[in-house]
């Protein structure tokens, strides 16, 4: 009967998971929710496996003499392994920040990957490659291969943006909208120094001048008409 209720559970638990995990959409209706949903169930279902885990472990061999002693080694074991997993990348990214004076707005090349840095996390580093694809790479990864950092006679490349808007809709409704949208773009630098500036013209409607930085001087057109389309589609 025992051996029956530990699998029972461990059928029910995965059921249970793989249901959410296949639903979320449905689940998280909201964007904004389905971005913490994806990044918090992950977590979640560790959790849930390992105290299942602990528990059918607590059902099988509780009793026994040496529990005390097996039960002692598996919690150093995780300690262990959990430790090593999350410390790795965390020394590895000291190191390699030490070592190559690593910032945001930087080109650089590995045999993995090259691109433009976008973030320099704790135990990651967001690259924007060449596509405008976001590239979140462990710096364990990295630790072994050659960095090269390209010259470069700046960094990033500052941009000027002029909009006409209709003054129908409220000020703050447009700055936070055009916030958002500058924010879904990975080769503009999210560091706040964006600046949104809002004017009336003769006619009363809203003159918004944006200044940006970009992580690549090619991609100004491309920006310029992004925003212009949201414009047109959100404020029309």
């Amino acid at each position: 009967m025992m051996y029956f209720e530990i699998v029972a559970i461990a059928i029910a638990l995965y059921l249970i998971l793989r249901f959410v995990s296949t639903y979320f959409r449905v689940l998280t209706a909201k964007r904004k929710f389905r971005k913490v949903f994806l990044k918090v169930f992950p977590v979640v279902q560790m959790f849930s496996w390992l105290a299942y885990a602990f528990w059918a472990f607590d059902r099988l061999f509780f009793g026994m003499v040496a529990y005390p002693i097996l039960i002692g080694s598996i919690i150093i074991l995780m300690v262990v392994l959990f430790g090593w997993y999350f410390l790795r990348d965390f020394v590895s990214g000291i190191i390699l920040k030490a070592e190559n004076a690593l910032e945001t707005g930087q080109q650089i090349q590995t045999f993995e990957v090259s691109g433009t840095l976008k973030k320099l996390g704790y135990r990651t580093m967001e690259i924007v490659n060449n596509e405008g694809e976001h590239l979140i790479i462990p710096y364990s990864l990295l630790t072994s291969q050659k960095i090269i950092k390209p010259a470069e006679t700046s960094i990033w490349t500052e941009q000027l943006i002029r909009l006409k808007i209709s003054s129908a809709f409220p000020s703050e409704r447009i700055q936070k909208m055009l916030n958002t949208r500058i924010l879904e773009m990975p080769w503009i630098v999210s560091d706040g120094s964006t600046k949104l500036i809002l004017t009336h013209d003769e006619s009363g409607n809203y003159l918004v001048e944006i200044h940006l930085h970009l992580l690549r001087p090619e991609m100004a057109m491309k920006t310029e008409e992004n925003l212009q389309d949201f414009v047109h589609e959100v404020f029309t």
